[in-house]
């Protein structure tokens, strides 16, 4: 198992040869199909090691939108809650499917003076895979991809803390949204304790935020909802959760 599966097409390959060394040095394990030996069968190499892989980064090139094998690579990694798109082609536009995810824009192979948005890559993958890149400190606070701070009375990539009440008991789920539409954190009610993890969509027309999780006391991809009712402030809105009343709060810092 690999903690990086890269998709591209054979156009990028240079480029992704070096991307790979780059992330290969701060410590995380890369798979790209130019592992694969020549006895292996192709596809069922390429499924076994995405599916197994935590997180798939898919380089979006004029290449790449237009190849069957990338979007199908991109599609399971969605489907999974592990996608994480990038480009080197900033006016590139990714399929329909994917155009609501925001995409890292990188200027360059190199990650060791990262840029902003590489910074909040390297952050998607560290939360992804459990690990710290190697000799960076990622603590101090990020910006979403699209640059800024965020939004007021908005919903936007960030830490939030939802608490609802369960029959007399405060249930939390602490929360990150990264910009590409990832989501991970903790939630705790009673006396349990669980790691969750999928993606994130927000719905500024209808105040919904759409979240699709796993790692639940439910097996599966579970579907949750959380509508905004009211905004408190500008980083605090009463909300409904799973048909109760609740608290969504932006934490800063």
């Amino acid at each position: 198992m690999s903690d990086i599966f890269i998709s591209y097409a054979r156009e990028d390959e240079s480029r992704v040869n070096d991307l790979a060394r780059e992330l290969e040095r701060l410590g995380w394990s890369v798979w790209y199909d130019r592992n694969i030996g020549t006895s292996a069968e192709f596809d069922e190499k390429i499924e076994q090691e995405l599916d197994s892989a935590l997180c798939v980064v898919v380089v979006w090139s004029r290449s790449s939108v237009s190849s069957r094998w990338v979007r199908a690579e991109a599609g399971a990694a969605d489907d999974q809650g592990k996608l994480i798109p990038i480009t080197f082609e900033p006016d590139v536009l990714p399929p329909l499917r994917f155009r609501q995810l925001n995409v890292a824009k990188l200027s360059s192979t190199s990650l060791e003076n990262p840029t902003e948005q590489a910074r909040s890559l390297l952050a998607e993958i560290s939360s992804a895979t459990g690990k710290s890149p190697r000799g960076l400190d990622l603590s101090v606070e990020r910006g979403s991809r699209a640059g800024g701070r965020s939004g007021a009375k908005t919903v936007t990539p960030g830490k939030w803390s939802l608490t609802v009440r369960y029959f007399g008991t405060e249930a939390r789920y602490d929360l990150e949204l990264f910009p590409s539409g990832i989501v991970s954190g903790k939630g705790a009610w009673w006396i349990s304790r669980a790691e969750l993890s999928g993606r994130w969509h927000f719905d500024s027309s209808r105040g919904l935020l759409q979240l699709e999780m796993s790692g639940g006391i439910s097996e599966g991809i579970q579907s949750m909802a959380i509508q905004i009712d009211r905004w408190e402030d500008d980083d605090t809105a009463l909300c409904t959760f799973q048909r109760r009343k609740g608290r969504l709060k932006r934490l800063r810092g």
